[in-house]
């Protein structure tokens, strides 16, 4: 019985760990076009508040020159 109490109070405690805040939805299988669009736009809207962050190279538009 006492196992069980405890055992049922160390799960309890570590229920509670993990990531902190909201979890990012991975983009849909279907659609593939207009996710990586919408992942592109958060991505520059994220670079223009924070320079430091690194833009994926699948969105990097090519130079027209």
């Amino acid at each position: 019985m006492t196992r069980l109490v405890i055992s049922a109070l160390a799960l309890s405690l570590l229920a509670g760990c993990g990531i902190k805040g909201g979890l990012e939805r991975p983009g849909p299988m279907w659609n593939r076009d207009e996710a990586t669009s919408e992942g592109c736009a958060r991505q520059r809207a994220e670079r223009e508040r924070n320079p430091r962050v690194i833009i994926d190279a699948r969105c990097e538009q090519p130079n027209p020159q």
